[in-house]
């Protein structure tokens, strides 16, 4: 069985296939890396966890990302259409110039949401 250490921090790339990776945050370090894109625009969820979404993906015809919304819905009640690869990670400093990866447990806690379409107020999972 492979544990996470107290240090390790993540990213779950989410693209519109509906499968998931979670990655360790050190190896891609930023979400423009992560989505292969300059155009990122971070979507704020919670003051510990944000969504990053590629601005080219719409207009290169790229796929909607329904995933990516079901999940947006445990945070947002309208949460429109993503298109391509998303990314969640942790908080970003007050500047932007730092983002946070996930803890071990944000983590978890993402996949379960995304694995068992459970919405986060049903599961008093709102902030975490």
């Amino acid at each position: 069985m492979t544990t996470a250490t107290v240090n390790e921090t993540f990213a779950l790339w989410v693209p519109p296939t509906g499968q998931f990776r979670l990655v360790h945050w050190h190896t891609i370090r930023t979400p423009q890396n992560a989505l292969c894109s300059d155009a990122v625009r971070p979507v704020t969820l919670t003051s510990e966890l944000t969504m990053w979404t590629d601005e080219g993906a719409s207009p290169l015809r790229l796929p909607r990302n329904p995933r990516a919304s079901e999940l947006m819905i445990a945070y947002q009640p309208h949460p429109g259409d993503y298109f391509g690869d998303v990314l969640f990670t942790g908080a970003t400093d007050v500047s932007g110039d730092v983002v946070h990866g996930l803890t071990f447990d944000q983590a978890i806690t993402l996949i379960d949401l995304y694995v068992l379409g459970v919405t986060a107020s049903g599961t008093g999972l709102q902030e975490y």
